[in-house]
């Protein structure tokens, strides 16, 4: 055993630099389905809109139609028309929600991957640690113990030198 220098301190230094390694590609992960979460909400917040405004506007529209009597084909025509216009836009968002919806989805699970990945790394890490305390201390009473036993010898040699 070198008293020096923890033998396995080359793979200490290799997982460091791979601990480093993933810690960054967990922090990008997180970036991405941060970023993915926002454009869901947003997707889902403009969904919601959409068929809100459809509800108003039906609501609306069907009292205006009514209000002054019976309405003309063509007054009915325009209203049919645009709700079916807000309909198609519902559908749009909803599939932009739905789009957006599986981008967080992979998005949460690379990070799910990147999260194993640094943990697993980070017990290894931690393993070494361990071990290189554990030597660091075996070191040290293996140095006592070497001290020990030269000053007992130095001490035997000066009472037989007397």
């Amino acid at each position: 055993m070198n008293a020096r220098k923890f033998p396995l301190e080359p793979l200490c230094t290799v997982r460091g630099i791979r601990l480093r390694k993933l810690e960054s590609e967990l922090k990008a992960c997180r970036e991405r389905w941060q970023a993915a979460e926002n454009l869901r909400v947003e997707a889902l917040q403009q969904w919601q809109q959409s068929a809100q405004q459809r509800q108003e506007f039906a609501d609306a529209s069907w009292k205006e139609l009514f209000e002054q009597g019976t309405p003309t084909a063509e007054a009915m025509r325009r209203h049919e028309h645009h709700l079916a216009w807000l309909d198609q836009l519902i559908v749009q968002r909803h599939d932009e929600l739905e789009r957006r919806s599986r981008e967080c989805a992979e998005a949460e699970a690379a990070l799910d991957v990147a999260a194993t990945a640094w943990r697993s790394a980070h017990s290894k890490v931690d393993a070494l640690g361990e071990l290189k305390q554990e030597w660091l201390q075996q070191s040290r009473s293996q140095q006592a113990l070497r001290e020990e036993h030269n000053l007992e010898e130095l001490m035997l040699r000066r009472t037989t030198l007397r």
